[in-house]
C-alpha cells in the first residue's frame, strides 16, 4: 500500500505547528510552474540553491523562490538535504509527462492542489486558517489579519509582522479571486490572471461595494467523490476516531464541508453514498436522529488508489 503524506496531525500537535506566512514572494501559483520545476529537478537536485535557477526556470529571481515555496506548500516537492530537493511520490504521479495532470488544467487537479494547500499540518497558515478556522464566511483583510494574530499569539511565542501577514493575505486572496473583482491596488500580470489554477474553484468572492470578501458554499459538482472520501478519512485519522458526526464533517477542521465549502444538502447527498464510494469501508448512519459516518477500516483505504480513480473517472468524461 502506497500512502502519501497528506496529514497526520492530532489536536495536541497544534502547539508545535509551524506558522508559515512568507516564501511566495507575493506571487500566486501559476499552472505551469510546478511542471517546469519538476522536470528540472530530475536533472538538478540542487535547482533551488543554484545561482542560475531563475535562468533554468525561465522566470525572475524572486519567482524562482516562489516556485520552491509552492512546490513545498502543495507537498509535491520535498527537501532531502541542505539545498537539495526532489519530487514526492504525489508530485511524480501528478506532474510527470504521463502523470495525472501535469499542468493543473482539470478540476480534479485543481481541487487536489487546493486540498494540499489548506488541509496539511504544514500548510501555509493563512490558507489553513481561512478554510478551517475562520468563524464567519464574510471578512475583511483587516479582520482576517487580526484574527490570525490573535490565534497565533495564544498558541505560539512567534511574533507575526502585520506587514508580512498583510502581504500573505493579499496573496491568498489573489490565488482565488480574479483581478477584475479583486480590490484595487493588487498588482497582477496577465500571466498570473490567466494561469492561477485556483481561480476556477469559485471558493472566494469580493463583496460588491464593500471592502470585504466572502467564502462561498454550494453544490461543488466538480469535486470528485474520491477527494471527499480522502478528506473525511484524513479528518478521522487526525481526530483519532472511527466515527464522525455530520457536524464534524460539515464544520470541523480539515473536514470536507469546510475545505470544499459544500452547503449542507450537497454534503449530505455525498454522505448518503459513502458505502458505495468506499466499497463498504465506511457507511452513513442516521440512527436516533444522529447523522454520522462510521468507518469500518480506515487503514484499508489506499489514498493513491482514490486519486487514481478520481483522475481516471474524469478522463472518462472528456
Amino acid at each position: 500500500m502506497l500512502l502519501y503524506s497528506f496529514l497526520t496531525l492530532h489536536n495536541s500537535d497544534f502547539m508545535t505547528r509551524s506558522f508559515i506566512f512568507s516564501g511566495h514572494e507575493t506571487f500566486t501559483l501559476r499552472s505551469n510552474w510546478l511542471k517546469k520545476a519538476f522536470d528540472l529537478l530530475r536533472t538538478y537536485d540542487d535547482l533551488f540553491s543554484r545561482e542560475d535557477a531563475f535562468v533554468l526556470l525561465g522566470v525572475g529571481k524572486n519567482m524562482a523562490q516562489s516556485i520552491r515555496f509552492w512546490g513545498l506548500a502543495t507537498g509535491l516537492f520535498e527537501r532531502v538535504d541542505r539545498g537539495e530537493f526532489r519530487a514526492t511520490q504525489l508530485g511524480t504521479d501528478l506532474l510527470a509527462d504521463d502523470g495525472w495532470d501535469p499542468f493543473l488544467v482539470t478540476p480534479t487537479g485543481r481541487w487536489l492542489i487546493h486540498y494540499q494547500l489548506v488541509a496539511r499540518s504544514n500548510s501555509p497558515f493563512t490558507w489553513y486558517y481561512t478554510f478551517n478556522l475562520l468563524k464567519r464566511g464574510e471578512f475583511t483583510g483587516h479582520s482576517l489579519r487580526n484574527s490570525i494574530i490573535d490565534y497565533v499569539s495564544h498558541r505560539s511565542s512567534k511574533i507575526v509582522s502585520e506587514s508580512t501577514l498583510d502581504r500573505d493575505i493579499d496573496c491568498m486572496l489573489r490565488c482565488y479571486i480574479r483581478p477584475n473583482i479583486t480590490r484595487a491596488g493588487a498588482s497582477q500580470s496577465v500571466e498570473e490572471v490567466l494561469h492561477c489554477p485556483l481561480h476556477d474553484l469559485g471558493l472566494l468572492q469580493a463583496l460588491p461595494d464593500q471592502r470585504g470578501y466572502q467564502l462561498t458554499s454550494g453544490l461543488r459538482a466538480d469535486v470528485p467523490d474520491e477527494l471527499v472520501v480522502l478528506a473525511a478519512r484524513n479528518q478521522a485519522i487526525s481526530l483519532g476516531r472511527s466515527t464522525l458526526s455530520f457536524n464534524d464533517l460539515a464544520y470541523g477542521e480539515k473536514s470536507p464541508g469546510r475545505i470544499f465549502r459544500f452547503d449542507e444538502d450537497s454534503l449530505l447527498s455525498r454522505l448518503f453514498r459513502f458505502e458505495e464510494m468506499t466499497n463498504g469501508l465506511a457507511a452513513y448512519s442516521d440512527s436516533g436522529g444522529i447523522r454520522q459516518i462510521v468507518w469500518r477500516n480506515l487503514e484499508l483505504l489506499d489514498e493513491r488508489t482514490l486519486l487514481v480513480a478520481a483522475f481516471d473517472r474524469e478522463k472518462a468524461y472528456v
